[in-house]
């Protein structure tokens, strides 16, 4: 539970500080709720990348810390509207964990959902435990995306998390990032009526279920139809529209899918 749990944080964490610096180079200073997707985009691009250097995911793992408090550099005194957004965000986040949390609490313990259902998670682990070790593996060979597997082994590397709970916290990050990126289109509302939709449009029924039979890769693809759509609409909006860089969250997004879904992504 608690390896589930720091990867969950973890995984949440650096997406939204890498997310939100990215989108800060890209001359917005307010907070954009964009920020959970692309920098979950970035995170399985960054970590592809790395995987495969000496170490096995240790320099992937080393990277996304530095990537992390550098954006945190960047951030600090750029930053307008955080407050606001935390106040936002944090009851959508604990409504979503606590929506994710329960098919683990029905199967009474914290491991690979939907076993009996879906048995593709047995090759996502053996393609990551190859990754993790330097070796290749079919799906490697395939030129299958392992961008979510290589989150993964940076967070065995990093936390020691293990590779199972590794994809757990990935799984259940991305049901805690989804809402949060929902926000994006309900940020006029109230706190009650924008917390509901933020969660009734994060965590939708084909959402949900994908999660439940232990799919990644389809939440995580889900995630990101989402973001590119809100991407489009806040690049038209006033705080957005006189930017010259107003579609590269879309762009990092649509980059981010490649590595999770490849090209047909």
């Amino acid at each position: 539970m608690i390896g589930t749990y720091a990867a969950v944080l973890a995984v949440c964490g650096s997406a939204l500080a890498i997310g939100q610096a990215a989108i800060g180079l890209c001359g917005q200073r307010r907070w954009s709720w964009l920020s959970p997707a692309v920098g979950l985009a970035l995170l399985c691009a960054v970590c592809w990348a790395t995987v495969r250097l000496p170490g096995h995911g240790t320099i992937s793992a080393i990277v996304v810390l530095f990537l992390v408090l550098a954006s945190v550099a960047y951030l600090w005194g750029r930053l307008d509207g955080g407050p606001g957004a935390l106040r936002a965000g944090w009851p959508v986040a604990l409504g979503a964990l606590i929506a994710a949390s329960l098919p683990f609490v029905a199967e009474g313990h914290f491991g690979i959902l939907g076993t009996s259902f879906n048995p593709d998670m047995s090759q996502h682990l053996l393609a990551t435990a190859r990754l993790a070790g330097g070796h290749s593996s079919q799906l490697l060979n395939q030129g299958y995306p392992l961008g979510p597997h290589s989150v993964v082994v940076a967070l065995d590397k990093g936390l020691g998390t293990g590779l199972v709970h590794g994809f757990s916290g990935l799984s259940m990050s991305v049901v805690v990032l989804a809402p949060l990126t929902a926000l994006a289109a309900f940020t006029e509302l109230r706190w009650v009526p924008r917390t509901a939709a933020a969660l009734a449009v994060g965590c939708a029924y084909v959402f949900v279920s994908y999660f439940a039979q232990g799919a990644v890769k389809e939440t995580i693809e889900a995630l990101f139809v989402l973001a590119f759509a809100l991407a489009l609409r806040e690049a038209t909006r006033p705080a957005w529209s006189d930017l010259p860089l107003r579609f590269a969250p879309a762009a990092l997004v649509a980059v981010g899918a490649v590595y999770v879904y490849s090209f047909p992504a």
